[in-house]
């Protein structure tokens, strides 16, 4: 059930960071949701700070985003949990970095948004 909802906004997600849409690519998460970036030891709190983090990856360059494999769970109550692994390449270096994620969604209105994620890159 959950799975045709992931991948539609993941798609629209990619779609945002491929055009440089900051605001595109904030619409995925709740305005209080939390992101934690566990290489870096930073966490994101809320829409404004989620933003800013998403504005230093789109400066980092075109990216390809691939999903290695990803598990979506039912956890109950309107929510559901992903976790993945990922690859993504920068287009100008040819650079690529794997890595993983962990995403909670519950459903706000009628929409799905990501109240926490965490992500790891190596």
């Amino acid at each position: 059930e959950y799975g045709t909802i992931y991948e539609a906004m993941m798609k629209k997600n990619v779609i945002a960071y491929e055009s440089g849409n900051v605001a595109g690519a904030l619409e995925m998460y709740d305005e209080h949701g939390v992101v934690v970036d566990k290489k870096e030891i930073k966490s994101f709190f809320g829409a404004d700070q989620i933003k800013q983090m998403i504005e230093g990856f789109i400066k980092m360059g075109k990216v390809e985003f691939q999903s290695l494999n990803k598990n979506i769970h039912d956890v109950g109550g309107d929510r559901f949990y992903v976790t993945a692994d990922f690859e993504s390449k920068f287009v100008d270096s040819g650079v690529a970095m794997k890595g993983s994620f962990e995403q909670l969604f519950h459903k706000k209105g009628d929409q799905y948004k990501c109240v926490y994620e965490c992500f790891s890159m190596q």
